[in-house]
């Protein structure tokens, strides 16, 4: 594991780099057998096998390997204080949900993250169709855990007091970002009580985030987002339907949604990567 110093030069640490650091630390005699070289996607498989601990976050689980390896500001704490606002990292969208349900693999639920399932995606029937969702989840697997696609969630509770935020956000929204971003803003939702129900701490944590380019209608088209009203209202669709934002699953989609839907979140990790998020604490709020 890197030590706090040297975590301090460290900021350019890649996806590769992280998921390869996971795996060698956690990879033992009798690890198993991958090919290799690895592509991206294989790099991403490998790291879902069932040898790689799902805990302690902060060493095994890229989001928080991110922030608690190459933050400026949380490398820098207390190790107990460390270790906890690196666990507030998230993905903003996975790879495991939409590979699986574009494969037609999820039959009521998602299937497991696991050495037979994996291995049943390496060697899925339709080699054309598993070739298109490789291709498809190509970009965000080489930067699945590049800034762009990590969210430091804030540190808060919900109504039972609970810090659920990351697992809520998958539950309620599939970690779809629009979904989310909706949520966030939507009066009533179970995603409102983490920013104590309030549209200046939402804004202020969008904003810290460099998600601002979700509100621009210039983005996707034009790639300008300028001054921006950050509003449901003006909140776009990944899949290019706004009606649809608040309930659309993965499930549902057709070809060309999963072509849209990855084509615009390709340009918001691409924004986010190049936006210059300042690191920040996890944002806690008074009211």
């Amino acid at each position: 594991m890197l030590t706090k110093k040297k975590a301090l030069w460290m900021g350019e640490m890649n996806t590769k780099d992280i998921f390869e650091q996971i795996i060698k630390q956690a990879t033992k005699d009798d690890a198993p057998v991958f090919e290799k070289p690895f592509d991206s996607i294989k790099l991403q498989l490998r790291f879902y096998m069932e040898d790689i601990p799902n805990n302690p976050r902060y060493i095994y689980d890229s989001d928080a390997v991110f922030f608690y390896n190459c933050d400026e500001v949380i490398c820098r704490l207390e190790e107990k204080e460390r270790r906890d606002c690196a666990e507030r990292g998230d993905i903003m969208t996975s790879i495991w949900t939409p590979l699986t349900y574009y494969l037609g693999m999820n039959d009521g639920k998602i299937i497991q993250k696991n050495n037979k399932s994996i291995k049943e995606i390496l060697n899925y029937k339709d080699e054309k169709r598993r070739q298109e969702a490789f291709e498809l989840l190509n970009h965000l697997s080489q930067n699945y855990a590049s800034r762009g696609n990590l969210l430091l969630l804030p540190n808060t509770t919900n109504t039972a007091n609970r810090r659920n935020l990351n697992p809520d956000k998958f539950t309620y929204c599939e970690d779809k970002i629009d979904q989310f971003l909706y949520f966030c803003l939507k009066d009533g939702s179970p995603i409102r009580p983490y920013f104590n129900n309030n549209d200046y701490n939402v804004k202020q944590w969008i904003k810290s985030e460099k998600l601002e380019c979700m509100f621009s209608a210039d983005f996707f088209d034009k790639g300008t987002v300028g001054e921006v009203d950050i509003s449901i209202e003006n909140l776009q669709s990944m899949i290019n339907c706004q009606d649809r934002i608040e309930n659309y699953k993965y499930k549902e989609l057709d070809d060309l949604c999963w072509k849209t839907y990855f084509e615009r979140l390709n340009k918001v990790i691409d924004y986010r990567n190049h936006a210059g998020i300042i690191p920040h604490m996890p944002y806690t709020w008074d009211n």
